[in-house]
């Protein structure tokens, strides 16, 4: 319930505002400028709307000077025609931003309503059974809507799969995951047919952008080839349906990499936003466009992963140290030095690293 605090000088506002108690579910507390110390509870209150009185100037600028860095609620002044006039108010309500509004008591009660229908709350007698029933139908909305992104989280939660061993005409991969505790979190697909393979690896701040990018990837999953045009396409739709979205703007930043590999002139293309890392053979690759020869490694660390203790440069440290071992190998080492930090049961972020390697006996269109 709103809290409505009333402060004058001698009481003279104390029955001005009580029929507001009728109108509005809140408490109206009426105390004198002298009696503040007992009530400083109410002045720091940042839910109460204080109404003060300056109907008599020196006992108002002499209560405003002692406790306004203590009030936390909504200020409004409260006087009659006259007491506006002066210059002193003038000044304070134009260079004092803690003041939010003002109320000539010589006005009718009805042109105070709009004040309090926006620093109260909505009238009682507003409510009513349809109101009621709206509510209701509101929160089926809210709960449906709820069950759909649980719904959304667990098909995340199935692409999330710890090892992960996949081969291509000429190639193989070899991924690991392991699970963070921020939000939102990583996840990665792998599109392939006899002539090109496809790897998205997106990380997100919100459930709901990863549950976008997942139904955006599943329209691409559907077509045969995947041209620069397409992909190019994709990511444009992607960002405006994610900026148009009503996630929250701190939660709309999206890291997201997409490899695509001519599978026969093992030539890479390499779409990138965000932070993550890409290897070959130990070195750091910054083209966007690359081959990669027989018996070479591409290594795709994710930003999640390098952002997890023990940090970015020990973890490609540990890459580059073991790039003559196995996928598997490597990925054992880098996941050990992760496990070895964490401080819980998960990581601090999702962290995803995989490994693509090209066959020694592969054969390769010149």
């Amino acid at each position: 319930m709103k809290k409505i605090v009333v402060l004058s000088k001698e009481g003279e506002l104390k029955s001005s505002f009580n029929e507001l108690e009728n109108h509005y579910l809140c408490e109206v507390i009426t105390f004198n400028f002298d009696q503040s110390s007992v009530f400083e509870n109410l002045l720091r209150d940042d839910q109460a709307l204080l109404l003060i009185s300056i109907s008599d100037w020196s006992s108002f600028d002499e209560f405003y000077t002692k406790y306004k860095m203590d009030i936390n609620g909504t200020i409004v002044l409260v006087g009659n025609t006259e007491s506006f006039r002066e210059e002193k108010i003038s000044t304070l309500c134009t260079l004092d931003r803690f003041i939010k509004g003002t109320i000539n008591i010589d006005q009718p009660s009805y042109l105070q309503r709009p004040w309090f229908n926006l620093l109260v709350n909505p009238q009682i007698e507003s409510i009513d059974t349809t109101d009621l029933d709206e509510v209701g139908q509101s929160i089926e909305k809210v709960m449906s809507a709820a069950i759909n992104e649980l719904q959304r989280v667990k098909e995340i939660h199935e692409k999330l799969v710890p090892i992960r061993e996949e081969s291509f005409k000429g190639m193989s991969a070899t991924s690991k995951f392991a699970a963070g505790e921020s939000a939102g979190g990583e996840f990665f697909d792998i599109i392939s047919s006899d002539t090109e393979m496809l790897l998205l690896l997106a990380r997100s701040r919100s459930y709901l952008v990863s549950s976008i990018v997942m139904n955006q990837f599943d329209e691409l999953r559907s077509n045969s080839t995947f041209s620069d045009e397409k992909i190019d396409q994709f990511i444009k739709s992607l960002n405006l349906e994610v900026e148009n979205s009503k996630v929250k703007e701190d939660k709309r930043k999206l890291d997201i990499l997409f490899v695509r590999v001519d599978l026969k002139k093992m030539i890479s293309r390499v779409w990138k936003s965000g932070n993550c890392e890409l290897l070959i053979d130990g070195k750091k690759m910054e083209e966007s466009e690359f081959s990669i020869e027989r018996g070479q490694k591409l290594f795709v660390l994710s930003s999640g992963l390098l952002e997890n203790a023990p940090g970015k440069v020990s973890l490609l440290s540990t890459v580059k140290e073991n790039v003559s071992k196995s996928r598997r190998e490597i990925l054992d080492e880098v996941f050990y030095n992760l496990k070895k930090e964490k401080s819980s049961m998960f990581l601090s972020h999702d962290a995803t690293m995989i490994i693509f390697e090209v066959n020694k006996n592969a054969i390769i269109q010149i």
